[in-house]
């Protein structure tokens, strides 16, 4: 993967790499959206690791500060039949202090820029807020829903 470095507004957005560690990573997960359980974090580190390891988790950095990330998963959907590769955004995390700024924007160009270039024709996610998601071209293609039967 060509060296990814975008600037906007005063943020660098660029892979995280292993040497990052996860600290920061978790850190501003927990202050974006709560915190995770006490036995769950070795867990979610590890979850991680391989992502930054394999370039699919990038940050945006304010000076050396993690100020948001973003990664993807390694999928696949069907079509008539065939096997099609696509990238499944995730975690898409800004800090409290930066939301409205513009750094989630550069983020998620950046990350499908990578998406892109990794060949991937198809990408999903999973949005939290409709708005930022549909002006960067994804749209509602389906919905999730769990039913519960008792036995």
């Amino acid at each position: 993967m060509r060296a990814l470095r975008t600037q906007a507004g005063g943020v660098t957005v660029r892979p995280l790499a292993p040497g990052d560690g996860t600290d920061a990573l978790l850190d501003l997960r927990v202050r974006a959206f709560g915190p995770v359980l006490e036995d769950g974090s070795d867990r979610w580190r590890a979850e991680h690791e391989p992502a930054i390891r394999d370039g699919r988790c990038l940050g945006a950095f304010t000076d050396r500060r993690l100020v948001a990330a973003a990664q993807f998963h390694d999928m696949t959907q069907w079509w008539n039949g065939r096997a099609v590769p696509m990238a499944g955004v995730a975690g898409v995390t800004v800090a409290p202090e930066e939301r409205g700024r513009g750094v989630g924007r550069a983020l998620v160009t950046a990350l499908l820029e990578v998406i892109a270039a990794r060949g991937y024709p198809l990408s999903v996610l999973f949005p939290s807020t409709l708005p930022i998601y549909r002006s960067l071209c994804w749209e509602i293609a389906g919905t999730s829903h769990e039913a519960i039967i008792a036995a």
